[in-house]
């Protein structure tokens, strides 16, 4: 059976990313006098290491790493305003929920950016546990912060699946033992997820949802 759905949330749930890269040049451009990310190998660090780590590699030092913090967390609340689900998925979540499917979510976001993330786009009441980059000591890819929203659910990993848009999200899921989508919509495409084990792709969240769904009714894993 397929009890519990985790899911990513920048790339996967949120479409989040021309806000974010408008709050990271906003705020390189002025604490560090240039424009962070630059190129395509600096955006793949954006949406893939938790901020406050790619901050503190960025940084001169500890002082312009809580400056960049400040002046990131000033500019994310501007560019936010933009911030939109992706087609679908609050009736995706919502379908699953009825259906008995409890639903985490597993972000290296910071919990305030995904509170006030989930409030705006109106699914803060549709996730029943979030894990953020404060709640655990290690992050994506490592399997930690898969297995606290599991624990936190009471599910056992074998009984569930963590559905995401990078090989980080799918590297997480797999070293915790539960099945693995991929978002085709999201930051990576579908080669990569592939490449990363991804067991199923999902192309939109209605494709997502059958998924979790006939997992749940068939007793097993996704099969692709």
């Amino acid at each position: 059976m397929t009890d519990a759905a985790l899911f990513d949330w920048d790339g996967t749930l949120l479409d989040s990313r021309e806000a974010l890269l408008g709050a990271w040049h906003s705020a390189t451009e002025r604490v560090l006098g240039r424009r962070f990310p630059a190129d395509a190998q600096e955006r793949e660090l954006v949406f893939t290491l938790p901020g406050v780590k790619l901050f503190a590699r960025i940084a001169r030092d500890a002082d312009q790493t809580a400056e960049l913090q400040a002046a990131f967390q000033e500019a994310y609340e501007q560019t936010s305003e933009a911030l939109r689900p992706f087609p679908g998925i609050p009736a995706l979540l919502a379908e699953l929920r009825d259906a008995g499917v409890a639903i985490g979510v597993v972000t290296s976001k910071a919990r305030r950016r995904y509170e006030a993330d989930a409030r705006r786009i109106g699914v803060d009441g549709l996730v029943d546990v979030a894990v953020c980059v404060e709640d655990t000591s290690a992050h994506k890819p490592d399997p930690e912060p898969i297995l606290h929203a599991l624990a936190a659910l009471g599910v056992a990993p074998g009984r569930a699946i963590m559905a995401g848009d990078t090989p980080v999200d799918l590297a997480a899921g797999t070293a915790a033992g539960t099945a693995v989508v991929g978002v085709a919509w999201g930051n990576s495409g579908e080669g990569p997820l592939h490449d990363a084990g991804a067991t199923a792709i999902a192309r939109d969240a209605s494709e997502l949802a059958a998924f979790v769904l006939q997992a749940r009714a068939d007793g097993e894993r996704i099969a692709t």
